[in-house]
């Protein structure tokens, strides 16, 4: 009987993992914990979107998506998977996902789709236009984490790129380079590689048209002369055409810049503020502001140390009693605004 029950046991084995004791040998780890947490890792990213995909982005999130999106902050807050082949796997996965978004069908007239790239990154796509904020590969030039070959694709999908400020988490000139050999603008700060092509647009303080190549469209951009810290920092308000109207923070972080602030919601209607989500003061600038709705960025930038790696639950407890909808959205998701 002994013996009956092993057989069983052993058959069993084989038809769920193909051969014997497969699953025993590859579920070894002993002697071999780097390898082991780069397997974990890679399995719960992907469940991670798995369940993210069932319970898309939203105003009214639940616990399951809340929780989805608490394993990626586990994840991403383990400095120990920073440079692993798991991670890089996740990112250009995260890549290929929203370059597999863009190639489907554009949104429909009066829809504008907002994809949430690394970092504090936005694709946001109308029937008409599709532009790029604060695009960038993550890493260094020499050692990028989104592979060229993907993001010269995502590119070649979007129109113009904006770029709010100088540090090299918004900022990649290998990525303006890929608009500019496609004689795209790249619009910019004072400061900022105004030299480097005829493709470049700086913007300081002043409104201005932007027809877009080759179609021709216009965007009715605004540069306001924000700050992070000493750097200057552009806020851009965008008109898009659809009429609506977003606004995307970059890193502005100076005290001395919120009367600036303020004077924006009252000169003009902010549809979808594109904030990063360790604003401050939270409550006063949004306020001030005064958008319909809000979708963060900047949660989980890698190349900062862990208690500045800004985590999703961080951000659900900062916008808990602004009074505004907001969406937070993992990296390679998309959320549509309109009807």
């Amino acid at each position: 009987m002994k013996h009956f029950f092993l057989g069983i046991n052993l058959m069993c084995l084989i038809a769920c993992t193909g051969h014997p004791l497969s699953a025993q040998s590859f579920l070894q780890y002993w002697g071999r914990p780097d390898v082991m947490l780069q397997e974990q890792a890679s399995i719960v990213y992907e469940q991670s979107y798995k369940i993210l995909e069932k319970y898309p982005p939203t105003t009214q999130v639940g616990d399951e998506r809340k929780l989805a999106l608490y394993a990626l902050d586990l994840l991403l807050h383990d400095i120990r998977l920073d440079n692993t082949a798991a991670f890089s796997s996740y990112i250009n996965s995260m890549a290929q996902r929203v370059l597999d978004q863009l190639l489907k069908e554009k949104p429909a007239e009066g829809q504008t789709r907002f994809y949430r790239f690394y970092n504090h990154g936005f694709i946001v796509q109308t029937s008409t236009a599709t532009i790029a904020i604060d695009l960038v590969r993550g890493g260094t030039n020499d050692a990028s984490i989104v592979n060229d070959s993907i993001m010269r694709a995502i590119v070649n999908q979007c129109d113009i790129l904006f770029v709010s400020h100088a540090h090299g988490d918004h900022a990649d000139v290998s990525v303006a380079r890929m608009f500019w050999e496609q004689d795209k603008q790249v619009v910019i700060p004072q400061g900022l590689w105004s030299d480097l092509s005829p493709n470049t647009t700086t913007l300081r303080g002043e409104k201005q048209t932007i027809a877009l190549k080759p179609s021709g469209t216009s965007l009715q951009v605004t540069a306001y002369p924000g700050h992070q810290g000493s750097m200057i920092n552009n806020l851009y308000v965008i008109t898009l055409p659809n009429n609506r109207t977003i606004m995307h923070t970059g890193d502005q972080d100076n005290s001395e810049d919120l009367e600036l602030i303020a004077t924006i919601g009252n000169n003009v209607k902010i549809d979808i503020l594109l904030a990063h989500c360790w604003i401050r003061p939270t409550q006063v600038i949004i306020q001030s502001i005064n958008p319909s709705l809000v979708i963060t960025g900047h949660e989980n930038e890698v190349a900062h140390t862990i208690d500045h790696r800004e985590a999703y639950w961080m951000t659900f407890l900062r916008m808990a009693n602004i009074g505004v909808p907001y969406v937070v959205m993992a990296w390679g998701e998309s959320y549509c605004h309109g009807q």
